[in-house]
């Protein structure tokens, strides 16, 4: 059956929970794997027949592994627009493989915890995302699903590891990245200063969306640069660490803010919660701007409580895609800006705010 974008936009994601350590914090946690198959050329430089091959030699693990015959199967070229786009706000799927191609899949797990991505930049792409401080659990969870795969036989070289398309790549293949939420550093102007440490020790910061997107929201990604050299293990503990001494420098840093102008701060996100209780359109990164405000106040106990799992989950339903794909017919910008701001209305004002 075709998928439809409001059937992808309405099955679980996980992480949107809001549960985890620090999840007030750090939004999510991520280990992503890149793998190849041996004696096939890299997706970018490979022919349609052996994109094809791979794919389908992947999709035959996945259907006949008990552990994977749950998944559900995506090709990229039957999807309409809006269910990629859905999928790609739900960080299961990237913009790349989103352009599709022959052999461009992907497979989903019913918890919305593991997506796994054929022929994007590699031949596979394991990622396991839960929610808040949880990147030693998502590792396990990401090598488990690649114990089955491992039967297609790997690209894979004692000396430097398993190759990627990338080289920046090539030794474990992992990456291990946290969505955190650091608007205090980023109202004192830190976060330049903090992404350079982070680049000092072999970490990068990035946007929301990964390389090249900015950071609305005051939302960063922060993972490692290269997987060569230290285990998965390491690396795994390394970007852990470091998300940590992040949190603790947020926390100290809405301190500061809160006993230096602590008038202006609660003026500020009180403001934002009254925009964003009553206005009647609003743009989606003025939403992101204005939830972000309210998330700290929340958090801080300067507003009304708002659970973290409301908050994670405005994230995506204020998005384009995801609110195009929940409409009964096709919204102009105008009407778009309008949904979304009745979407917010609703959720603030609901007895979704717990306790």
């Amino acid at each position: 059956m075709k998928a439809k974008a409001r059937e992808i936009a309405d099955s679980p994601l996980e992480w949107l929970d809001g549960t985890g350590e620090y999840s007030d914090i750090i939004l999510s946690s991520r280990v992503r794997l890149a793998r190849n198959l041996k004696g096939h050329a890299f997706p970018w430089r490979a022919g349609k027949e052996e994109l094809e091959s791979c794919a389908e030699k992947v999709g035959s693990i996945i259907r006949s592994e008990d552990f994977l015959r749950s998944f559900r199967l995506f090709e990229i070229d039957a999807l309409e627009p809006l269910a990629k786009g859905v999928l790609i706000e739900k960080h299961l799927i990237s913009p790349a493989l989103a352009k599709g191609g022959p052999g461009r899949g992907a497979a989903v797990d019913s918890r919305g915890i593991v997506s796994i991505m054929v022929n994007e930049e590699d031949h596979i792409r394991i990622q396991a995302i839960l929610g808040g401080m949880r990147l030693h659990e998502a590792s396990r969870i990401a090598r488990q699903v690649d114990g089955p795969l491992e039967a297609l036989d790997y690209a894979f070289d004692s000396r430097c590891g398993y190759l990627t398309s990338c080289p920046t790549n090539v030794g474990t293949g992992l990456r291990a990245s946290v969505m955190i939420h650091l608007p205090a550093l980023t109202h004192l102007g830190r976060m330049g200063k903090l992404a350079f440490g982070c680049g000092k020790v072999g970490l990068t910061v990035r946007g929301l969306f990964g390389e090249g997107s900015d950071s609305p929201g005051a939302l960063y990604q922060v993972s490692n640069q290269v997987t060569l050299g230290q285990t998965e293990d390491e690396l795994v503990e390394k970007v852990s660490s470091a998300a940590l001494g992040l949190v603790k420098q947020e926390q100290a840093a809405r301190g500061k803010i809160l006993s230096g102008k602590g008038i202006d701060l609660e003026d500020k996100v009180w403001r934002a919660w009254a925009l964003l209780g009553f206005s009647r359109v609003m743009e989606a990164r003025e939403a992101l701007e204005l939830l972000s405000l309210v998330r700290m106040g929340s958090g801080m106990g300067i507003l009304p409580y708002v659970r973290v799992g409301t908050m994670n989950a405005l994230l995506l339903d204020t998005q384009k895609a995801h609110i195009q794909a929940r409409a009964t017919g096709e919204l102009s910008v105008e009407d778009l800006a309008a949904k979304r701001s009745a979407i917010l209305r609703e959720a603030l004002a609901s007895g979704e705010k717990g306790s």
